[in-house]
């Protein structure tokens, strides 16, 4: 080993060094003037200790230079007081001291340097002695040998210390080499095995997504979609590896770019759908007076933002989870803050100490609520530190948990990131009975957010919570827009669309819910948050130009440009349906290499993007693309809710803009305003209204119509006689039945989408597949092949999981880790149990489908599951305005 490895094992033995020499030479100078030696000699001491402070401190000195001048400090002060007579039996017992304090440093040279200096000094005193002849009796001859033997065997145990010690550590040092070379080569192999992985993915969804624009088969399309989620999801758990291995390998990179708070969220909105569930409410609250335009890596911003929020979603049954974001001014910029908050299963100490490690899920003995790779808080933590800023976790047991951020970002563009362009133009309503949530804590979370649009927008709402008093503020002003959540909507629909006449109306709800054909309201889907809402606020107040026919772009040729997939999709959907030949690119370098090869009569174009943002692309298009790619128009497509937005965008040379989300009134009216008249037609057809109304059927009626489709293709003895007692309404589902057997039957249907008719067929599928399973289980275990065993358990916990049958799965997962372990006295004993239960749930499961049915099983509530307010409530109007919230 070295001597800069070594120094480096042994850093605190420079302070200790310095320490033992101050106290030793602050005792000498005491004792120097008690015993009236030599006055000369303590200036040097005091210079040594005022020098060697200094050189520590400051650092001025390499390290091993340092120890060594410290030590010759010390034995020039040990010299001097050995010489002295007084002091010659004490010698010992301070050297012992000091090869001691050298041991600590690992350095074999002192403890050798402090052995000589001792018996110099003692050699010293002797000859003294002899010359001033002094008596030598037997007790001064032999303590003097036994000191000197003393020292000899007190050097040769330091010595054989520091070699032991070296050993030991050359030994940890090869080791750690090893172990570091082995998390190398396995980061190395995951980031590759990512990267392969990621090009069929990205194949399975992108395939999926054209798939299910092209299906007309509702049954199909929820498979397909359930195909492309699941794509999705194995993507993220890739990128998740990546990001974690490139921070474990300090190989991480910061891209600083300028961006905008709305565009991160648009896109964030759009993906973390997927993990809401219909009885958790997502709340984002964004501060609108966060500057617009930021520097930093946005694209770690997001990926932080998108962990914490999943990460809450994924423990949180029911309640909801708050998304608190604000700034706060600084010499430099401003710190962002992100505060996500939720009410879901908290955390204890011991798991909030090691809620940073890899791996690791909350569980505490407690049913997993969901999958991921448990990476999500260390990537979070290595991405906030790499844009040096910190992180909080504050948490408790069954009340939930708050995670609060703050990263440094520089400011480009210091105007508020959302804006209203005519605050006294409007008059806001909102119907939103915020009592019908039972946890008072997401009550809280939406009045919040309520107050601080309103506070931070400098706009003025009123909000109700029942319709008479909905009906008295409609008498007493007049609202120009009327927000209302999708109960609220549902318990009167006829009074909601005459309201939808006089005014914009917007109904707040989830992704299932569907206007009525013909419907004047506007949707807005969950979450409810504040860049939607003004996106509406700034829309043209005009709503009544409507067409009397369906827009249509027959043939049109449009390119969309976005480097968000699920954005790309929900757009070609949009343009698909005014006949329109999309074509996709997931970047600006990729648009202008599409141009170059195709001609398009109109191109819409997303604003922040990596790498070439839109502006610079949409230039590039005009000037570097020959044939007609310069005169085509591009539509500015983008999340900026600023109301000077569309004059900027504008002015930078697009020939329209639209908002994310989309508005299909805003995006007609551009459309006519960009394409040639020649290419805008309009449909009166009747046949389209019709299919409106099909899709729009009462659920009841749709499921018929499919069941007569489908029947043919899925015919079986057991779902036949499953058809004959569906009739009666009194008698139980078998969704409720199979729950009485203690089937987790909701996350079963959790798993199918909600779709029953899928999770009947799932769970036959399980049923059949046992008529396999158990013979080759018992074929392995008489066999003791355990590694075609554990494979076979490893298929019935998963499966198992899928239908809901949780201790099965439990008891499952514990044969395969027995069998991965090869404990056969453990499958011994639990063998027989595992099966005789596998076999009873799937004589329940043919049981109950063979005679229990699975009708409707109530999908003919729909949405229409609220309770009109009773008549007769005095509840009042709740005023919301800037700075009062009282």
């Amino acid at each position: 080993m070295n001597k800069n490895n070594l120094n480096d094992n042994f850093q605190a033995s420079h302070l200790l060094l310095l320490i033992g020499y101050t106290i030793l030479a602050t005792i000498l100078i005491a004792e120097s003037f008690l015993m009236d030696w030599e006055k000369w000699a303590l200036i040097p001491i005091a210079i040594g200790i005022v020098v060697s402070w200094v050189i520590h401190i400051r650092q001025i000195v390499p390290p091993s230079a340092r120890i060594f001048f410290y030590a010759i400090l010390m034995m020039g002060s040990f010299f001097f007081y050995g010489v002295h007579r007084t002091s010659m039996f004490d010698l010992a017992t301070v050297m012992a001291v000091i090869m001691i304090l050298y041991t600590i440093t690992g350095l074999k040279k002192l403890v050798v340097f402090a052995m000589v200096t001792y018996y110099i000094t003692m050699t010293y005193s002797v000859v003294s002695m002899i010359v001033d002849k002094e008596a030598f009796d037997e007790l001064i001859i032999s303590r003097t040998a036994m000191h000197c033997v003393v020292i000899f065997l007190i050097g040769w145990f330091c010595g054989t210390i520091i070699d032991k010690w070296k050993q030991v550590m050359e030994s940890s040092r090869d080791e750690i080499i090893m172990l570091t070379d082995a998390t190398d080569r396995l980061n190395d192999f995951l980031a590759n095995v990512s990267h392969e992985l990621r090009t069929p993915v990205n194949a399975v969804i992108g395939l999926s997504g054209i798939c299910i624009d092209k299906e007309d088969n509702e049954e199909i399309r929820r498979d397909m979609v359930s195909v492309r989620n699941a794509g999705r999801k194995v993507a993220e758990q890739i990128g998740d590896i990546l990001d974690y291995s490139e921070i474990d390998r300090k190989k991480i990179v910061i891209n600083n770019e300028d961006y905008m708070l709305s565009s991160i969220f648009n896109d964030l909105v759009t993906e973390i759908k997927e993990y809401k569930s219909r009885d958790v409410e997502i709340v984002i609250d964004v501060d609108p007076s966060i500057p617009s335009v930021m520097h930093s890596d946005a694209a770690k911003i997001k990926k932080i933002l998108r962990a914490l929020i999943s990460n809450g979603l994924k423990y949180t049954h029911e309640g909801g989870v708050y998304v608190r974001i604000s700034s706060e001014t600084k010499e430099y910029g401003v710190n962002l803050s992100i505060e996500v908050t939720d009410t879901g299963i908290g955390m204890t100490e011991e798991e909030l100490e090691r809620v940073y490690e890899r791996f690791y899920q909350v569980d505490s003995g407690r049913a997993r609520f969901g999958g991921g790779l448990g990476l999500g808080l260390s990537i979070v933590s290595g991405f906030v530190s790499l844009l040096g800023g910190f992180m909080i976790i504050k948490s408790k047991p069954d009340v939930g948990t708050t995670v609060h951020v703050s990263l440094p970002q520089t400011v480009v563009d210091a105007t508020g990131c959302m804006s209203v362009a005519n605050p006294d133009k409007l008059c806001i309503g909102a119907y939103l009975h915020f009592e019908k949530y039972q946890n008072p804590v997401v009550r809280d979370y939406y009045n919040a957010m309520v107050l601080n649009i309103v506070n931070g927008l400098g706009v003025q709402v009123h909000r109700v919570d029942n319709r008479d008093n909905l009906k008295r503020l409609r008498e007493s002003i007049h609202m120009t827009h009327l927000f209302v959540a999708e109960e609220e909507y549902c318990s009167d629909i006829e009074y909601m669309e005459e309201l939808a006449k006089e005014m914009i109306v917007v109904v707040v709800a989830d992704r299932e819910f569907v206007l009525p054909s013909k419907s004047n309201a506007k949707k807005m889907e969950k979450p409810f948050y504040c860049f939607p809402v003004v996106s509406v606020l700034n829309s043209n107040l005009d709503f009544k130009e409507r067409g009397q026919g369906h827009l249509r772009c027959e043939g049109v040729k449009a390119l969309v440009v976005d480097d968000e997939p699920m954005n790309l999709v929900v757009a070609s959907s949009i343009f698909k349906r005014y006949g329109m030949e999309v074509s996709t690119a997931a970047s600006g370098q990729e648009s202008i290499e599409i141009c170059r090869e195709k001609v398009f009569d109109i191109i819409f174009m997303d604003h922040m993007m990596g790498g070439m943002d839109g502006v610079e692309a949409m230039k590039r298009i005009r000037t570097d693309v020959s044939g007609m790619a310069n005169n085509v128009p591009i539509v500015a497509l983008t999340a900026n809710a600023m109301s000077s937005a569309k004059q900027m965008f504008l002015s930078e040379g697009f020939d329209g803009f639209v908002s994310k989300p989309i508005e299909i009134e805003e995006l007609e009216r551009v459309l006519k305003q960009v394409l040639p008249k020649s290419l805008i037609s309009y449909s009166y057809d009747e046949e389209e209204n019709e299919k409106d109304l099909q899709k729009e059927e009462a659920p009841k009626a749709k499921a018929k119509k499919e069941a007569k489709t489908s029947e043919k293709a899925k015919a079986t003895k057991e779902t036949k006689e499953t058809k004959e007692t569906t009739e009666t309404k009194e008698e139980k589902s078998f969704v409720d039945k199979l729950s009485d057997s203690g089937i987790d039957t909701e996350g079963g249907l959790k798993y199918c989408l909600g779709d029953e008719e899928f999770y009947s067929t799932l769970l036959l599928q399980f049923a059949s597949e046992s008529m396999e399973k158990i013979p080759s289980l018992k074929k392995f275990y008489n066999e003791k092949d355990w590694s075609n065993y554990e494979i076979i358990v490893h298929a019935l916990k998963s499966t198992s999981k899928m239908i809901g049958a949780m201790e099965l799965s439990e008891k499952a997962l514990k044969l395969e880790k027995a069998a991965k372990e090869r404990k056969e006295d453990y499958i011994k004993e639990n063998h027989s149990g595992v099966m005789d239960d596998y076999k009873k749930l799937r004589d329940r499961i043919l049981e109950v489908l063979n005679g229990g049915g699975n009708g409707d099983n109530g999908k003919d509530e729909g949405i229409m599951e609220f309770s009109p307010e009773s008549e007769g409530s005095t509840e009042e109007i709740f005023e919301f305005e800037p700075d009062n919230a009282n």
